[in-house]
């Protein structure tokens, strides 16, 4: 074998014996307790606080709350000066301050809403984004004075059943590529926008005074009714 080879195997041979050392090393510490597994949700329960068994979520005057859908309602801790939680029963109701009190940015607040949970939002900026789970979840919703945005621009948002009903100038927005199932809007001076995305069903109960901005493909499968104001 040539010189320079056997340098070469010399040298790989040292740097696999390296390795191996370390892994025995890490391993041993493993075993003694002084090291242990990273798992994501670790990290993940450092800054969000939980609610089990909640099935109604109230979000009043927060004017920027990103949401995910997961098995367990979920708020993120460390925004007490400007958002305050509490849990009554199967109920949560997350109220911001004073407007002029809340930064700007749509990510004021993150927090996670139950597959089977009722969203009410008052006089609030919603984001609803996928989460990590690929569920189509059910999803009913309130909006008084509130815009509720459906957002996720590189992989499809995918949703089962989703119940909208929008008063006193509400928008409900489904942008990016999301995709419902069956989708049943109520509006009372509100707005509907659906352009990008794609509707299954789609039914409208609408007043004379209320905007509906859809794409031609959903606008042919909608079901329309029109009643007085």
């Amino acid at each position: 074998m040539k010189k320079s080879n056997k340098l070469f195997l010399g040298g790989f041979l040292t740097v696999m014996l390296m390795i191996t050392g370390i892994h025995v090393a890490l391993f041993a510490k493993y075993k003694n307790g002084k090291y242990t597994i990273y798992h994501p949700q670790d990290k993940r329960e450092q800054y969000m606080r939980s609610f089990p068994n909640v099935l109604f979520v109230t979000v009043r005057d927060v004017r920027g709350a990103t949401i995910q859908f997961g098995d367990i309602a979920e708020v993120e801790k460390g925004k007490e000066d400007v958002i305050q939680y509490v849990q009554k029963g199967d109920s949560l109701i997350i109220t911001g301050s004073d407007s002029d009190d809340q930064p700007d940015g749509r990510r004021l607040l993150n927090f996670t809403l139950p597959y089977n949970a009722t969203l009410s939002a008052e006089n609030s900026l919603i984001y609803f984004e996928k989460g990590k789970k690929n569920a189509q979840p059910d999803l009913v919703i309130h909006l008084q004075r509130s815009h509720a945005i459906f957002f996720e621009p590189a992989m499809p948002f995918l949703l089962g059943h989703v119940k909208v009903v929008a008063s006193d100038s509400s928008i409900a927005a489904f942008q990016g590529i999301t995709q419902v199932n069956n989708l049943e809007v109520q509006l009372s001076n509100s707005a509907l926008e659906y352009n990008e995305g794609n509707a299954g069903q789609l039914s409208i109960v609408t007043d004379s005074i209320s905007r509906l901005s859809l794409q031609s493909k959903n606008l042919l499968k909608a079901k329309i009714t029109t009643i007085s104001n």
